[in-house]
């Protein structure tokens, strides 16, 4: 009778080879976990020290707000809003924002075209 037939799968050879090379890759699968963690774990510590030192820093400078500082004010009235500072003048608003994807090949178009009509 087939019901009490057992039949063979694999032979005890093919299994232990199949158990040791399921120990070895869990044996490097931790070694790798543990090496991960422990560089995220020292990735976030670089991070807070990091900002703390910028923070640090920031504390201590004297012009802490770009509005205030008097290189930005004089570009602003030389060159962006001649005669005062007005930081949403049309020259300053196309020099000064940043465009991405198609928007950014669209600027480089009106460069080059306003570069070639100067």
């Amino acid at each position: 009778m087939s019901i009490f037939s057992e039949e063979k799968v694999f032979t005890r050879r093919e299994f232990f080879k199949g158990a040791g090379t399921l120990a070895v890759s869990l044996i490097f699968a931790g070694v790798f976990a543990k090496l991960g963690f422990a560089s995220f774990t020292r990735s976030e510590a670089y991070i807070a020290e990091r900002a703390a030192g910028l923070y640090k820093l920031d504390a201590s400078m004297p012009i802490r707000r770009s509005h205030e500082n008097p290189e930005i004010l004089g570009i602003y009235q030389e060159f962006l809003s001649p005669g005062g500072v007005k930081p949403t003048s049309e020259i300053a608003h196309h020099l000064l924002h940043t465009r991405y994807g198609k928007d950014a090949l669209e600027l480089a178009r009106e460069l080059k075209h306003s570069q070639a009509a100067a």
